[in-house]
């Protein structure tokens, strides 16, 4: 108190005397303790006290706390503090002089201490307050008298005024931003201010001194983190024309994950939509077109029919759902319409795209828009006004296309695909029915041609997979044989067994029998494949296969078969699963007799024979025995084995298929499913395999990578390989390729579409490809290549898909997506993955394996039914975790230390550019969804990065949102950063106080 006399005494002789500013700072500064703020004293209040004591303001004393403002005797943060505090507010000239005040003064504030960092947030808001009680107490009076004084009249034009300067300086508005959290009681308050005035101004028609000063009070009241300046590294979607990301992932995405519904596909889409910045219009053409690109390349197979399908079926559905998400709760619903008006939008964008669909219409030989369009009316896409509009603009150029092909386009299976839907149903309904034949007329009739296939792929796409998997399971349990039943019915019950036992298999080999089996099943089935079935890259131990089986029952038909007179096995004596799980002890004790001469080669192909002609799924799990047992022998002992199943693909007579019904067709599948199973074990050497090549890896990603190239988007077989690539090079290598090509663009805009499909291309396994991208091939490459092409703009692209990785990476799936990486294969009858280290693990489980191992990735779970599609939320499957999990908090921590090292010096470079490159992307991209990346990032490091980056790039929208303002910690980080941003700009700028 002692101190605080002194300088009230200080201030009544520095009035009375008149002294000048310099007089008073000399003085000042022998009352206050050397090295002593005048903070501590309240020396801006008891100035501020002295000024504005009578009716009008002292200009002398306001003179004294500028210069001691200037001096830095006072800080900003006290200054306005004490002037928010004064509540004399009918001293119309006391409180001009100090708006005039703050007008002179508002230019310069900033923090010269760290004391004063944690005052001036609220001091801002305080100061914000007072300013709205001004306003308002001034317009409210306007509101009741209907006039104004001059005096009044001037006093609220300089409000407006310091309104105007207060929204105009980034760093005020951003340390109101952060005060607002702190001081949430003030908020509110300025807020109800902010609505009375906005009422007074409403009825009183007053005509303010500036336009936008209601606007700017509406600013201050409801200040948010867009009315800070963040400078914009992520192109705006006008100025790509032509996008080549929805393309690439969707391709991915329907490659590994098929069975998914349809809420998976829409936050996929989603995530790219708000990296992208697309409105709906656009994201509905990209995926539409993506569907026909797509379709254009590829060869009549499955991959064909799958995307078929997808397109078909499922796309429909993705689009329903992205448009319902849109709408924001609340918010006023629009009129009901029996069309999606973005999607028209769309639909009249694609329409434009002349060649692509000329070559769909040859394609298909069709109008490929109208085939389309025609079922998307049901779901109200569009209405029947808008597919004949679409059709008739297509109509002249499809019949000109058909004309010059002259009938000789071989329909391709596009043109089926619609048709499969039916015969689906019938086969689901026909399966709940009892009726023994009909169930075998029906399904013997799937396999015929490309129906299976066909069916399967619809089957896939709208979630009814699972249904028609248990579904066969239950009529497989049914079909056993009943005691004392013979002749036509006992047959007929085989032929059921036979074929559906053959399609389940199919389908297992297919999708995994993670995808489409339950995990605890117990029908016979189920339990052959989890203990018998050898599927790609799920090896079986042949020894455990073996314990299951029973003496008794291999002796009795080792007998039945060793005999050639044997037409048929007795179906009273065992039944078929019985002789499914025995044959492998069967075929051991041939494969022994066969080895030490016991049996002949004629002995030998007479009991296979035999397997073959009963049941055709006989022959399959033999095979399944087979190649297990080949993945535990030597390469010496893999003749016999492979000649047993090559004696299996043998043809039939003529006679020998006449004897069975629909024996033709049930052979033809039992081919492809031992085909398969061979293939996975030991490939012809003369196929032609993404994997089994003497070709280097580099060259065969650099062939594929070309293939890529000229097509301009990433077609389906392309997919393949770079997985398959994945598989053999691993993630680290696959990258550091990737990566390659990306900086090895020469023009912005191939660098940009390349980007794109390289971030496609990662989500083949998206946590491992970013994992890699930030533990070992970024800093690597910008430490050895900096001075090369790391620079502009390859900086800035690599940092976008960086950070484009990470905000895929963080948005997890489902519950139980995020616990495994898990995947559904779609078909691929001609290459099989799981090929690559057949030799390796054929050694790991050699002689002395009690265990079966697993080397196979956890598999995609089931899909849901058509009708639950548009009901799963897609906020469910692309939560924001509140931490990250491994490995991605791992790589983040590690890139961060390096980003660290990377700014430890005093002198710009390019490895400081990345570095904020890399965070400003990170915060512009992801928003609050990157809350938790953020979190990991050093205390110091964006101190640092100011330091060194002497540029206008970082602004205070950055730094704002880098941090959690809701925590204290994360206030104190953000003021600090701000203050130290502020006062370099005004080093840099020599702004003068």
């Amino acid at each position: 108190m002692k101190e605080n006399n002194k300088i009230l005494q200080l201030i009544n002789v520095a009035w009375r005397e008149r002294w000048s500013d310099s007089q008073w700072g000399i003085n000042i500064k022998k009352v206050l303790p050397r090295g002593v703020s005048g903070d501590v004293y309240n020396l801006a209040d008891c100035l501020q006290q002295q000024a504005v004591i009578g009716s009008t303001a002292n200009p002398l004393v306001l003179n004294y706390l500028k210069h001691s403002l200037c001096a830095h005797l006072v800080s900003h943060a006290a200054v306005l503090r004490c002037i928010a505090k004064y509540d004399k507010l009918g001293r119309v000239y006391c409180v001009t002089a100090l708006l005039e005040f703050l007008v002179s003064i508002i230019d310069g504030i900033t923090c010269r201490i760290k004391s004063e960092e944690s005052l001036l947030p609220g001091a801002m808001v305080q100061l914000v307050h007072w300013v709205m009680q001004i306003f308002a107490r001034t317009v409210q009076q306007y509101e009741m008298r209907g006039e104004m004084s001059a005096e009044q009249s001037y006093m609220l034009d300089q409000s407006c005024k310091l309104i105007e300067r207060l929204t105009q300086q980034q760093f005020l508005l951003s340390m109101l931003y952060v005060g607002c959290h702190e001081e949430l009681e003030t908020l509110d308050r300025i807020r109800d201010l902010y609505a009375s005035i906005k009422a007074s101004l409403t009825n009183s028609n007053l005509t303010l001194s500036t336009a936008t000063a209601e606007q700017q009070l509406k600013q201050l009241a409801y200040i948010d983190a867009k009315h800070l300046d963040l400078q914009s590294l992520n192109p705006a979607p006008a100025l790509e024309k032509i996008s080549c990301c929805v393309q690439p992932l969707l391709a991915v995405e329907v490659l590994l994950n098929p069975c998914k519904d349809t809420s998976y596909y829409v936050a996929e889409l989603q995530m790219l939509q708000r990296l992208k910045g697309y409105t709906n219009t656009r994201l509905f053409y990209e995926i539409i077109r993506a569907g026909f690109l797509t379709l254009s390349n590829v060869a009549d197979t499955s991959p064909d029919t799958m995307w078929g399908a997808f397109m078909f079926f499922k796309m429909p559905h993705i689009i329903k759902q992205l448009h319902a998400l849109q709408r924001v709760p609340g918010e006023q619903s629009l009129p009901a319409t029996d069309y999606i008006p973005e999607l028209v939008e769309a639909l009249e964008l694609l329409i434009e795209d002349n060649l692509l669909l000329d070559f769909m219409d040859t394609k298909c030989s069709c109008n490929i828009i109208e085939f389309l369009l025609s079922d998307w009316t049901t779901l109200q896409l569009v209405n029947d006004v808008h597919v004949k509009k679409f059709a008739s603009q297509r109509e002249a150029a499809s019949l000109l296309l058909k004309k010059c092909n002259n009938g000789q386009q071989t329909p391709s299976n596009i043109n089926f695909i619609k048709r499969a839907e039916t015969p689906l149903s019938g086969v689901l309904k026909t399966l709940c029915t009892n009726k023994v034949q009909d169930m075998v007329n029906v399904l013997c009739q799937v396999p015929v041609g490309n129906s299976f296939e066909l069916i399967l792929s619809v089957a896939t796409v709208e979630g009814r997979l699972k249904t028609f998997v248990s579904r066969l399971i239950q009529c497989n349990e049914n079909s056993k044989p009943m005691p004392g039943e013979l002749g036509k019915l006992s047959i007929i019950r085989s032929t059921l067994f036979d074929v559906s036992f053959l399609m389940l298999t199919s389908i297992v080999q297919t999708y995994g029998s993670d995808v489409v089996l339950s995990e605890r099943g117990d029908s016979f089935f189920e339990k052959w494949v989890r203990e018998c079935m050898m599927e790609r890259n799920k090896l079986k131990n042949p020894r455990q296969i073996l314990a299951l089986c029973d003496d008794s029952i291999v002796d009795e038909l080792l007998l039945s078969l060793s005999k050639p007179e044997t037409a048929q096995l007795k179906p009273s004596n065992l039944t078929w699963q019985d002789i499914c799980l025995n044959l492998p002890g069967v075929l051991h004790h041939v494969l022994i007799a066969w080895e030490q001469e016991t049996l002949s080669s004629a002995d030998v192909k007479s009991i296979l024979d035999n397997i073959k002609r009963r049941l055709f799924s006989f022959s399959v799990c033999a095979t399944s025995f087979l190649c297990a047992y080949m993945y535990s022998v030597r390469e010496t002992e893999l003749l016999k084995p492979l000649n047993m199943i090559q004696q299996f693909l043998a043809p039939l007579t003529s006679e020998e298929l006449s004897s069975q019904e629909n024996a033709k067709e049930r052979l033809t599948l039992s081919y492809q499913i031992i085909r398969k199973m061979q293939y996975d074990v030991h490939p012809a050497p003369n196929t032609k395999s993404r994997l089994i090549s003497h070709t280097p890896l580099i060259e065969q990603f650099r062939e594929c990578w070309r293939s890529v190239s000229e097509a301009g988007h990433l077609p389906v077989r392309a997919a393949q390989t770079l997985e398959s690539l994945l598989l053999a090079g691993g993630a680290s290598w696959l990258v550091t390729q990737l990566v390659e090509q990306l900086i090895g663009c020469k023009y912005m805009r191939d660098m940009a579409k390349c980007m794109d499909i390289v971030f496609a291309v990662m989500h083949l396994d998206i946590e491992r490809t970013t994992e890699a991208l930030l533990q070992y091939v970024v800093a690597p490459l910008i430490l050895r290549r900096q001075d090369e092409d790391i620079n502009e703009p390859q900086s800035l692209v690599l940092s976008r898909l960086c950070v484009y990785c990470i905000i895929s990476c963080l948005e997890t799936r489902s519950s139980s997506a995020a616990a495994f990486k898990k995947r559904s294969r779609s078909h691929d009858e001609e290459e099989m993955v799981g090929v690559a280290n057949a030799a390796k693990v054929r050694k790991v489980i050699g002689d002395g394996s009690d265990n079966s191992t697993d080397f196979a990735d956890a598999s995609g779970v089931g899909s849901t039914n058509v009708t639950s599609m548009l009901s799963t939320p897609s906020a469910e499957l692309r939560a924001t975790p509140l931490s990250l999990k491994e490995p991605l908090q791992s790589s983040v921590k590690h890139i961060f230390r390096v980003f660290l090292q990377f700014v430890s010096g005093d002198e710009l470079s390019p490895k400081a550019i990345f570095v904020y490159q890399f965070i400003s992307l990170l915060v512009e991209c992801g928003g609050e969804r990157v809350a938790p990346v953020l979190r990991l990032l050093p205390p110091n490091l964006m101190q640092q990065l100011l330091k060194v980056l002497a540029t206008d790039d970082i602004r205070v929208g950055l730094i704002s949102r880098l941090y959690d303002l809701r925590l204290h910690g994360g206030r104190q980080a953000a003021v600090a950063d701000l203050c130290l941003w502020r006062n370099m700009q005004l080093s840099r700028h020599s702004i003068h106080l």
